[in-house]
């Protein structure tokens, strides 16, 4: 048993030496943004990443960025690997080769920064952009994670004393000065 073990030891893999030799450098990774049907970019990075594996394909991470929804990055070496871990996935609407330095990637995987200026419940504040902009609304949740906002507007008046609560992002809020909410 004990010579087996010595021959095992002793005899290296042949051509090992030869394939160390070989092996070329990987290419430089590139990036590509891949845009997804919204709300499915986790399954559809999950579904990628299996697929690579699977296939042996050269992907090195898929990313689901916070500040892109809708959108995965994907780094690869080589854009075929990329249309074919992709191909025929459902929610996939296309692929595009973005100009992006690992720096602007890393600035997307970060978390959304809560402003300095913090919210409260029962807080009044104005809605400085979107649908609603210009509409004053009470703090009803605020979801520092997520970067947002629910809110009930305070400026429409719908039957029977109903009231509107939305959930738009922190950015699109400001709060209104107490001085203006006294009177």
């Amino acid at each position: 048993m004990e010579d087996a073990r010595e021959a095992v030891e002793e005899k290296p893999l042949e051509g090992a030496a030869e394939a160390e030799e070989e092996t070329e450098p990987l290419p430089p990774s590139r990036f590509f943004l891949v845009s997804v049907k919204g709300g499915t970019e986790v399954k559809v990075a999950a579904m990628i990443m299996e697929r690579a594996r699977a296939l042996g394909l050269d992907i090195r991470s898929v990313i689901v960025p916070y500040a892109l929804k809708g959108y995965i990055v994907i780094e690869a070496g080589d854009p075929g690997d990329v249309y074919t871990a992709v191909r025929r996935i459902r929610d996939v609407k296309r692929v595009k080769l973005a100009d992006m330095s690992i720096d602007e990637v890393i600035n997307l995987v970060k978390p959304p920064e809560a402003r300095a200026l913090k919210l409260s419940k029962g807080q009044m504040v104005e809605i400085v952009s979107g649908p609603f902009k210009g509409f004053r609304a009470r703090v009803i949740d605020v979801n520092e994670r997520k970067g947002e906002v629910t809110i009930t507007l305070q400026d429409v008046n719908l039957r029977g004393g109903s009231t509107i609560t939305v959930t738009i992002p922190i950015d699109d809020v400001r709060p209104v000065e107490t001085e203006e909410t006294g009177g």
